[in-house]
């Protein structure tokens, strides 16, 4: 469950709305569209506070507050508080580099960002039309009504998942008419709620030189991401060693994988992972799925509310996430996670194919 909690809260940063069903819903929605196209296309830089509260069964578990310094540059830092532990994590991202740190510890984590197109370098018009657009298959839109908040007209719009099992569940905003900022949200999934409410929002902050650093105590070491991930290609044979035992391979005569087996070894104390991926094609060489292998986690929580209870494979209990197109199972002590990009490929030949597999010392 802790999984769904985590997805949930991270969830908050992405989100998606809008189309109706009554006549009148069906007219809001298509002037708030034209509201959206003509809405400005520049950059906003801002600063917010937040709150973020975690509910399961309607009794609140987590609560946290959150500052976000954003300036035109794209430069941006965010101070996430735990209200129970006191602990902040800061993350800094410079543009060419994201830091992350919690306090306390003697340890911060960095990822080049560099060249990668992220949402913070994005209008709040082009993420919110990022978001309708990922949202769109998967959820009834409506628009519920417009409500005052902080200072803001905003609209309130509901989406309902179209599927029992959606890993997003239902969600409701309330979306500045300005400028698309979205001002209060709600994530519900099971018995698991995740409420953010924006207590302040300034869009013209006058920041300090050093608002864009970030301060870490000096017996604090920063770690590339990429060092602590030793990626690498090898053979069948050097797989089995990382794994540490023989694994199942897909034995079919259409499909075939790339000789050079992807090989990640996570070293970092808290997260020690080491993994295979092998990269199934067909025999037009068209990408049809992707087998990543690694050791069954001892306390493993696998538990988002979606699984598909009637699906298994070679016996076993299997999860499939539509929305990732991601099926997995536990076997011998190896989860296997299939990755479906294929756009002709179905989870139920997954399935039928699995019967197959054979062992790779075979």
């Amino acid at each position: 469950m802790k999984n769904l909690k985590a997805l949930l809260i991270g969830s908050t940063l992405a989100f998606g709305m809008l189309s109706g069903c009554t006549e009148k819903t069906a007219m809001a929605s298509e002037e708030i569209m034209e509201n959206i196209l003509s809405a400005s296309e520049e950059f906003r830089a801002y600063y917010a506070e937040s709150e973020i509260k975690t509910f399961q069964n309607g009794k609140e578990t987590d609560s946290f507050t959150m500052k976000e310094y954003v300036n035109n540059e794209g430069k941006k830092k965010v101070i996430t508080k735990d209200i129970k532990t006191n602990k902040e994590n800061i993350a800094f991202n410079d543009e060419k580099q994201l830091i992350t740190y919690e306090s306390g510890s003697k340890e911060a984590i960095s990822f080049k960002v560099e060249g990668v197109d992220l949402p913070v370098y994005q209008t709040h018009k082009e993420q919110f039309i990022n978001m309708l657009e990922g949202m769109k298959e998967s959820h009834k839109k409506e628009v519920i009504g417009e409500e005052r908040i902080l200072n803001f007209d905003t609209y309130h719009l509901k989406l309902t998942a179209k599927k029992k099992n959606s890993i997003l569940g239902d969600m409701e905003f309330w979306v500045d008419q300005k400028s698309w900022f979205i001002v209060k949200s709600s994530f519900t999934n099971a018995e698991i709620r995740v409420d953010t409410e924006y207590k302040k929002v300034d869009f013209n902050p006058v920041f300090e030189k050093d608002t864009f650093t970030i301060d870490l105590p000096k017996d604090v070491v920063i770690t590339s991401a990429e060092d602590m991930t030793a990626a690498r290609t090898g053979s069948i044979e050097e797989a089995k060693k990382v794994i540490g035992q023989d694994f199942l391979l897909f034995n079919d005569s259409d499909l075939s994988f790339e000789e050079e087996i992807e090989i990640s070894e996570f070293d970092n104390d808290e997260l020690a992972h080491k993994e295979i991926v092998l990269n199934y094609k067909d025999k037009n060489n068209q990408p049809l799925f992707s087998l990543t292998v690694f050791k069954t986690p001892e306390t493993e929580d696998t538990d988002f509310g979606i699984k598909i209870t009637d699906m298994k494979i070679r016996g076993n209990k299997a999860t499939y996430i539509e929305e990732f197109r991601n099926i997995s199972w536990n076997e011998d002590g190896l989860t296997y996670s299939i990755l479906i990009e294929g756009p002709n490929m179905t989870a139920e030949e997954i399935v039928k194919k699995a019967e197959n597999m054979k062992l790779s010392s075979k």
